[in-house]
């Protein structure tokens, strides 16, 4: 990928610092402007006074939630090539390092840029659905915990507090149980009026153990299954993938999975797996299997679990492909 700017931004939660590095030059020069559309519109006026073009320049940023929603916004209404990458990924291509501000993390963001030229990939922002059920999703975590932490309390606390005390809680409990509850009505009701989504939707249920959330869930971090090319991008991605832990004759660690990945999708899938044990003859008779030629030890019921996830993974993205439901094998 062949830009002739590189612009590396460091993105806070009210303010931006941008570099300039160019190819020709090799030297970067600075900016701190607002993060807001007022802050862009200036930061994009120094950029052509630097003699940057919107056609021939790459945007870089971390990729920081929704502290970087704006610079998306303004990227894609001015047709501005943009990149967001992971923020530990660009820390760890730095080498040792001394030091940080805000305007030397730009730069080193825009160096990033520049050494990583022929493969950055451009970030291209969901659908209006897909961001819509992102937010939805991240909301309704938010009631499942709190909802978790009070029920906890029940046990832990029941026999020393008043009755009045109890009556709060359990009212706030199911609050958040009908407030949850809304938010998956909400969810359904935005896939069943998307024609692609409600698609994708109704071929991964077909998969005994994905239920609707762990659906949705896949739907979202899979941007609709485009975001990721085979089953086992998307199982590195979550953290089910294993790899290899080998380095000449002195180091010979057992396969695992990495910890970085994607918990909260990792964790349905977990679910997901212990559902398909139970409800599917072929999975169930699949671990099994698995559990017996590792001895029946308990301390491998991770691994042979781990197997299980990366079967509903194989299977999600196999209807998706063919376009054709699943067919439970009943033996």
């Amino acid at each position: 990928m062949q830009f002739s700017h590189y612009i590396g931004v460091d993105i806070s939660k009210s303010t931006l610092d941008a570099a300039i590095y160019a190819s020709e030059m090799k030297k970067a020069d600075t900016k701190h402007v607002t993060n807001d559309a007022a802050g862009l519109k200036e930061l994009m006026s120094w950029a052509k006074t630097n003699g940057v073009k919107p056609k021939t320049m790459v945007v870089c940023a971390e990729h920081t939630g929704v502290y970087g929603n704006a610079l998306q916004l303004f990227c894609e209404k001015k047709g501005i090539s943009l990149c967001l990458e992971s923020p530990l990924q660009i820390k760890r291509s730095m080498g040792l390092v001394r030091g940080k501000n805000d305007q030397i993390d730009a730069i080193r963001i825009a160096q990033y840029a520049y050494d990583h030229r022929e493969k950055l990939e451009l970030f291209h922002r969901p659908s209006v659905n897909i961001t819509t059920l992102s937010n939805l999703l991240r909301e309704r975590r938010l009631y499942v915990r709190q909802k978790a932490t009070l029920t906890a309390t029940q046990g832990e606390l029941g026999q020393y507090e008043t009755s009045q005390s109890r009556s709060r809680r359990d009212c706030l409990i199911d609050k958040l149980s009908s407030m949850t509850k809304a938010i998956e009505k909400q969810m359904i009701d935005i896939i069943n009026k998307d024609e692609d989504l409600k698609r994708t939707y109704d071929l991964i249920t077909s998969v005994v153990g994905i239920g609707p959330i762990t659906a949705i869930d896949t739907i979202v971090y899979t941007n609709n299954f485009q975001n990721f090319s085979t089953p086992r991008q998307y199982a590195s991605f979550i953290g089910v993938a294993p790899f290899d832990h080998t380095s000449g004759t002195s180091v010979n660690g057992r396969t695992r999975v990495s910890q970085f990945c994607r918990k909260q999708q990792k964790t349905s899938i977990t679910m997901a797996a212990r559902s398909a044990i139970v409800n599917d003859p072929w999975m169930k008779n699949y671990y099994r299997r698995k559990m017996k030629e590792k001895g029946e030890q308990r301390n491998q019921h991770g691994v042979v679990l781990n197997a299980v996830k990366f079967k509903l993974i194989l299977r999600m993205f196999s209807v998706v492909k063919s376009g054709t439901p699943y067919k439970v094998m009943n033996y």
